[in-house]
């Protein structure tokens, strides 16, 4: 059984190197204007060249999104994107449009092309296709399940196929969605969906305007399209029997933090399994670590059958740690940590810290609060560098994260 690619992403630099120093073995990105995510997710040019350079160092993959649904004005400027982009050494594209395709095949042949999940493929007749079109992967949809995706494989070998196994779900058929685009002006379809599945509603009768009454759905509320969020930890052994070549998670809108905590838990779980296949078994503490980032409540989708699709009762987060800093130091001499503060900490509190390169997540009580100016301070706020005394006999990784439960 070959051993699959995890597939993370990056909405901005810090969050592409997080993802690398955590055990991602490939990224996406978003190309500027052009990938279906909000435009300040995205990379420049600028910035590709800088993530490219730190993920080549890693041996780590690089692929550019560009697949908004394309007009014909957005072409020529994609592909100008795509030819800098080239030079720079993207290791494929992910692309939905036909006519971007036809273009990119014939300007540039030997480059990679993924079919992203925005173009429906569901069965194993769509893949040949779009493999005689010169795409090399495909990204299925998820409203496939892991039975349909496994005789898809079979079907197809020689195509490989990419799969979500975690992240955020869209309530509509492989996210071609126009509620945001009719509600707001801004469509998903172009990036700059304003989810208004996770909005809550309320109903009217048209002769008694002055009424409002609940849309009530059981004991789950008045959500009724906020999708749960999909999180496969607990099947792992099911997903690599479909034979899916790379394991894909959702968020280039999340934060860096939750970039580390999933792309560590999945490397974790994912080498456990090849490391002896035999006496592999699930810990538990895969999924309380991935309860720990903020998530809607998690399901399995569509690929374990009909009874885990329900939407969530609720269209609010679960956020039960804040991420407060990073470790920009460790001075082993004066025991002291070096912290970038992301979030409010102070004397008192106990801190978690994650480590990139330990499977220990290391416990910090903040016992003083110093500034690079010598003072001592009671609590540190976003944008403080400061320094924690950490009795630790053995080096804290630069770049390592922190938590505090709330």
């Amino acid at each position: 059984m070959k051993k699959p690619e995890l597939l993370v992403p990056a909405g901005d630099l810090e969050k592409l190197k997080t993802a690398v120093r955590f055990g991602a073995d490939a990224i996406y990105v978003g190309a500027g204007d052009f990938s279906l995510r909000a435009a300040q997710t995205s990379f420049d040019l600028a910035q590709l060249k800088e993530g490219l350079s730190f993920a080549r160092k890693n041996k780590v993959a690089v692929y550019l999104a560009m697949n908004i649904f394309a007009y014909d004005a957005d072409l020529a400027p994609m592909m100008d994107y795509l030819e800098e982009a080239k030079k720079l050494g993207i290791d494929a594209a992910i692309v939905s449009d036909p006519g971007l395709i036809n273009l990119i095949r014939q300007k540039y042949p030997s480059l990679k092309l993924h079919l992203s999940t925005q173009a429906n493929t569901l069965n194993h007749e769509a893949v040949k296709f779009w493999h005689k079109q010169g795409l090399s992967r495909i990204v299925l949809g998820r409203e496939l399940s892991l039975e349909q995706v496994g005789k898809i494989k079979k079907a197809a070998p020689k195509v490989e196929l990419e799969l979500f196994v975690h992240g955020a779900m869209c309530m509509s058929y492989s996210g071609r969605c126009l509620l945001s685009k009719y509600m707001t002006g801004r469509s998903a379809n172009r990036g700059e969906c304003t989810h208004p599945c996770r909005w809550q509603y309320r109903l009217k009768e048209l002769c008694r305007p002055d009424e409002e009454f609940s849309i009530e759905e059981d004991s789950r509320g008045t959500y009724v399209m906020n999708s749960k969020d999909l999180c496969m930890i607990e099947h792992i052994p099911e997903l690599l029997k479909t034979g899916i070549d790379s394991f894909k998670i959702e968020g280039r809108m999340k934060s860096a933090y939750y970039v580390a905590v999933v792309t560590r838990i999945y490397r974790r779980a994912i080498d456990a399994y090849f490391k002896d296949p035999a006496k592999y078994k699930f810990n538990p503490e895969w999924k309380q670590e991935l309860c720990k980032i903020s998530h809607r409540n998690y399901c399995t989708g569509f690929y374990l059958g009909e009874d885990d699709r329900e939407n969530s009762a609720t269209g609010s987060y679960q956020r039960d740690y804040s991420f407060v800093g990073v470790i920009s130091g460790h001075d082993l001499k004066t025991q002291e940590l070096e912290i970038a503060s992301r979030n409010n900490f102070k004397v008192g509190d106990t801190l978690e810290i994650i480590d990139p390169a330990s499977d220990e997540i290391k416990k910090l009580k903040i016992s003083k609060i110093r500034t690079k100016d010598n003072e001592f301070i009671d609590q540190a706020h976003n944008g403080y560098q400061v320094f924690v005394k950490a009795d630790f006999a053995a080096p804290v990784s630069t770049d390592s994260l922190l938590r505090k439960k709330i």
